[in-house]
């Protein structure tokens, strides 16, 4: 990491709230080799060699800490290098994507020997104020930093170049913890946008869809009063509307080298330019623009066009106000885009290349696949895996635009997608370590908080308390994906501290109580009839958790009052109907814990995957046959129905556990065929949403993988693998996974006439695997690389 980098920064600077700092250096090499930069800072980066940007980060971690980044670059000659710094902040303290701590910046430079050619806090490294970004302006969501609004001359990037007038930083005081970066960098490779889809004009239209913009301002008043009157515009952007183009437009197939670019005109109004691509990527949008004279540009992005078919503005504009000249943009926020709106407010000529994307997801290598002769599978596994990749980058986030935050219990699931279908373990190694890091002393009853990193103006508050359930269950499972026994004792601590302050809340029922800021479900079983005052759902989580915690710490403590838990929770009153007195809610009456009357399909899938109700035959075919977004029989309308997060994906999680395969994979297609149509190519967080990319949804492309290939996940703690097809009618199916050995190659041929199942594996010499015949095999002959395995019933693992 850093060897001799001080941490530095300005003072007396212009902008309190939100500053912006362009850093800069040269020095010559005499010969060509390969440099290594190193760095850190906050709140986000953008870095620049020789004009040319390289690389953004950091990757992020918790609050005092730093993750230092690494990037690799052969140069010759001059080299320069300019880093673009953004220290976000604001009054509320309220953010779910970074910390919102002081601004910092260090870098040091060594060449291929180690030696330090430059380090900040000498006098190598200068910096400037960048005022030609605005500091106070709407935010782009309740939860994130400011939309990007810039007043910009010819000579606004001089400083890049060295040019202008420089400062030399300040040395901080604190004392800051590097920390080393494993999750990869993006790529930032160019994705072209693929078609010019539509030219028109603006024009204002009535009505109001401000509701976005309402939720900010409610949830961030005390910023909201610092804005100046003329820096709010996304009201007035989204009160506009399309019409017929009245213009002039030409097209050029080869802007010198700049590729496809198109030449407008406007006519009666101002004019507006739309380009598409076939699914949705994310990245910095990227793009020459030359202006005759003043013009101001919106740049909207979408994933999603309305139901009328018209791209709508949205909070995510980035608005460029331009003097004439030419200039090369790049967003400074990655934007998850399908659709690109330009909106161009001139009396001018203006030229503008198509848009690129540099890209700012997960640099997938393709090293592990699933694929089957089944084409609405194999679209199902690509949208899974897209998904994923778009939410995955230093942390898993559940979204990758409105929050890019990194919330609990979807890691549970995503990090799964990424062991399976990525092969990789270096994010969630640095996504559980941040939550680790977190001072257990100092929140709520040693809690972790509930999205990371991230500020609340209370640093106490965990938000969503079970939360912190489902990133025990993940620890749990991180350490049989990895093996990596010191890392979890280094997690034993802050583990300890939550445990215990999780047991002080068990109440006279012996469950617990007092769980303020709970979730089940975006349901009906959120509501607080099935959440107050005691939920059963919850605390059969966490029952599971402390079992689970148990085994991984060897505390026998913890295993005894899981056990009381359970005990308490099996002998209360459930009707075997599933019909009044088996609600997710609880209360003590008389003396006695009963349950309440209103049951949930979620609540009911959070007890059967924390291990209750695996023996009652009549309540496990209700749950499997009865319940689910598609159900083979009538549902029973006095059972609240489950959505997708959390609910249907833990169903589908019980269903893989039970061997339910064939109705698995027909509740997967009903459910994301049906939001493949929608044409985005990513999954939504609920089955009723209209778009959107939510993270969780990757757990379903290793659900194919491991169930319906029948490749389970690689287990490094003990070299093993699990094999148990379910063919499903398939004639075929093929896949990968990755360890740290190498990979491991699977693939089978079923024959339905003569029930003869072919599978062929290929592993590292080290590695074993435990082969299960389902149910739907029995009878069959299975080979195994040519040779005959056993006949053993496969079952819940």
């Amino acid at each position: 990491m850093l060897k001799i980098a001080k941490p530095v920064w300005a003072k007396s600077l212009t902008n309190e709230w939100n500053q912006f700092l362009g850093f800069f250096t040269e020095f010559d090499m005499d010969k060509g080799q390969i440099i290594t930069i190193k760095i850190a800072a906050r709140s986000y980066y953008r870095m620049f060699v020789n004009g040319e940007i390289i690389a953004c980060g950091p990757a992020r971690t918790a609050h005092g800490y730093c993750r230092v980044d690494e990037i690799t670059y052969q140069v010759s000659g001059k080299v320069q290098i300019a880093v673009e710094v953004a220290a976000l902040n604001k009054p509320e303290k309220y953010s779910n994507d970074c910390t919102l701590e002081p601004g910092l910046f260090a870098c040091e430079v060594v060449d291929s020997k180690e030696n330090v050619i430059t380090a900040t806090g000498d006098s190598s490294w200068k910096y400037q104020e960048l005022l030609s970004r605005r500091s106070l302006v709407e935010l782009m969501s309740h939860s994130r930093g400011i939309v990007e609004w810039y007043d910009l001359d010819q000579h606004s990037f001089d400083w890049r170049m060295g040019q202008g007038c420089f400062s030399i930083p300040i040395i901080l005081e604190e004392q800051v913890q590097y920390l080393p970066r494993h999750a990869p960098l993006a790529s930032l490779r160019p994705i072209p946008m693929e078609t010019l889809e539509e030219i028109c004009d603006r024009i204002p239209a009535e009505g109001s869809l401000e509701s976005l913009i309402s939720l900010a301002k409610h949830i961030n008043p005390d910023y909201y009063q610092l804005i100046l009157k003329e820096n709010f515009f996304l009201e007035s952007l989204r009160m506009e509307k399309d019409t017929a183009f009245t213009g002039q437009y030409k097209l050029d197939d080869s802007w010198e080298n700049l590729g496809k670019a198109v030449t407008i005109r406007s006519g009666n109004s101002e004019a507006a330019v739309t380009f598409g691509r076939e699914k949705s990527e994310l990245g910095f949008i990227d793009f020459t623009i030359e202006v005759e004279n003043e013009c101001c540009v919106d740049v909207i992005n979408s994933d999603h066009l309305h139901i009328s078919g018209e791209l709508k503005s949205n909070t995510y504009v980035t608005r460029y106000c331009l003097q004439p000249g030419r200039y090369h943009l790049t967003s400074f926020e990655p934007k998850l885009t399908r659709y690109i709106k330009v909106i161009l407010r001139t009396v001018g000529t203006v030229k503008m290349s198509y848009p690129v994307l540099l890209d700012y997801s997960y640099d997938d290598k393709k090293e592990c696949f699933f694929s089957c002769n089944d084409g609405e599978l194999n679209a199902i596994y690509e949208a899974s895996r897209r998904t994923l990749r778009l939410d995955t980058l230093d942390i898993f986030m559940d979204c990758p635009e409105r929050e890019r935050g990194g919330w609990l219990c979807d890691s549970h699931f995503s990090s799964q997608g990424a062991w399976q279908m990525f092969g990789d373990l270096s994010v969630e190694r640095d996504f559980i370590e941040n939550f680790m890091l977190t001072d257990g002393s100092q929140k709520w009853k040693g809690f972790f908080p509930e999205v990371y990193p991230a500020s609340k103006p209370n640093q106490e508050t965990a938000g969503i308390m079970t939360w912190s359930f489902w990133l025990m269950t993940e620890l749990f499972d991180f350490y049989k994906r990895s093996g990596d026994r010191a890392f979890i004792d280094a997690c034993k601590e802050r583990v300890s501290c939550f445990i215990q302050g999780l047991l002080s809340l068990r109440g006279e029922s012996g469950l617990l109580e007092g769980l303020t800021v709970q979730f089940v479900d975006w349901s009906h079983s959120n509501c607080a009839s099935c959440l107050e005052p005691i939920n059963i759902p919850n605390n059969c989580l966490a029952v599971c958790m402390l079992e689970k915690m148990a085994d991984l710490y060897g505390y026998a403590d913890w295993k005894r009052e899981a056990d009381e838990m359970r005990s308490i929770i099996n002998a209360m009153d459930c009707r075997k109907d599933l019909g009044l007195g088996n609600g997710d809610s609880a209360s003590v009456v008389d003396g006695q814990l009963r349950r309440g009357d209103c049951m949930t399909e979620a609540g009911a899938a959070y007890e059967i995957w924390s291990g209750f109700h695996l023996k009652d035959k009549a309540y496990m075919d209700k749950f499997v046959n009865y319940m689910g977004y598609s159900p083979k029989y009538r549902s029973d309308p006095n059972v609240g129905k489950a959505n997708l997060f959390i609910g249907i994906i833990l169903r589908f999680d019980i269903l893989a556990r039970l061997g339910k395969i064939d109705t698995l994979v027909r509740e997967i297609k009903n459910i994301y065929l049906e939001e493949l149509r929608d044409g985005s190519g990513t999954f939504f967080e609920n089955y009723n949403a209209f778009s959107g990319c939510h993270g969780v949804n990757g757990f379903i492309g290793a659900l194919l993988t491991n169930m319906v290939l029948g490749l389970g996940q690689p287990h490094e703690l003990t070299k093993t693998i699990k094999l148990m097809p379910h063919p499903c009618g398939l004639n075929w199916a093929r896949g990968s996974a990755k360890c740290s050995d190498g990979m491991i190659f699977m693939n089978y041929k079923a024959d339905y006439e003569e029930h003869v199942m072919e599978i062929m594996l290929h592993m590292p010499e080290n590695w074993k695997y435990k082969f299960e015949i389902p149910f739907e095999l029995l009878g069959w002959k299975i080979l195994l690389n040519g040779k005959v395995v056993g006949k053993e019933k496969g079952g819940m693992s």
